[in-house]
């Protein structure tokens, strides 16, 4: 088992070194922009485009987090061929010393921070890449903001799939993340921590298996969220190689 383990981790590292070679010689330019969300509030988020026509991938942060959580991510990304919009949410803080400036705005202007205003975000943003590039795309959510993701992805006929990171059931008993998503049809991947994973599970287990792709580590404990894919991480490769066959199904 573990030589077998030890051997899908190296063809797996030598996939995820040809992807980054490969694009290598791809320019990623990052720019910040804005737009509005459904009531008006202006929405930062930092765009990584490294081919023009290419689909985005939508990064949102967890709660008291910012667009900064993603800066490191985002390019590695980009390199799977995708462009990137990492978005600042009104449920966020600061991260990787950059501030949420949605928040900073929502705060200024007193605006509501429910969970409908937190979903008008993220669709004001798949609105955004969208129309900028007329391809699906995949939202890639962390925490609380993971679940709204799998939520969205069940209603919005633009989103391809959607990669959540410890999503769990943030918003009871206003909304059940594991009832709302029971017909969702779209390629999902999930994952969390080892201890987590039975309550990850768990949020998902009433979508139909062929759909769905729980990962849990097996070179460690692994980290909740997107520490998961960190520096930080002492076997965040194998996270990032779980990451690089999903994408690899989707095309």
């Amino acid at each position: 088992m573990q030589k077998t383990l030890r051997n899908s981790v190296v063809i797996g590292f030598t996939s995820i070194f040809l992807v980054i070679v490969l694009s290598a010689f791809n320019v990623i330019s990052k720019k910040t922009v804005t737009f509005s969300s459904a009531d008006k509030l202006l929405i930062t988020a930092d765009e990584y485009i490294i081919e023009e026509d290419n689909p985005y991938i939508l990064l949102f942060h967890q709660q008291e987090s910012s667009r900064g959580e993603y800066s490191i991510i985002a390019r590695k990304l980009c390199k799977m061929n995708y462009n990137c919009l990492a978005v600042d949410i009104r449920n966020g803080g600061s991260d990787n010393s950059v501030s949420n400036e949605t928040v900073k705005r929502c705060r200024e202007n007193r605006c509501s921070q429910g969970v409908n205003d937190v979903e008008g975000d993220i669709l004001s943003a798949v609105n955004y890449a969208f129309e900028k590039s007329s391809k699906p795309v995949i939202l890639f959510g962390s925490g609380a903001n993971g679940s709204l993701c799998l939520k969205i992805a069940r209603e919005n006929d633009y989103v391809r799939a959607v990669i959540a990171f410890s999503p769990g059931e943030y918003f009871l008993p206003q909304i059940s993340i594991r009832d709302t998503i029971s017909d969702l049809r779209r390629p999902i991947f999930v994952s969390s921590s080892r201890a987590d994973t039975p309550y990850v599970k768990e949020i998902v287990s009433r979508v139909s298996e062929e759909y769905v792709e729980v990962f849990e580590p097996q070179l460690g404990e692994g980290r909740r969220g997107t520490l998961s894919l960190s520096s930080d991480n002492e076997n965040n490769s194998e996270y990032w190689l779980a990451l690089l066959l999903f994408f690899k199904e989707l095309r």
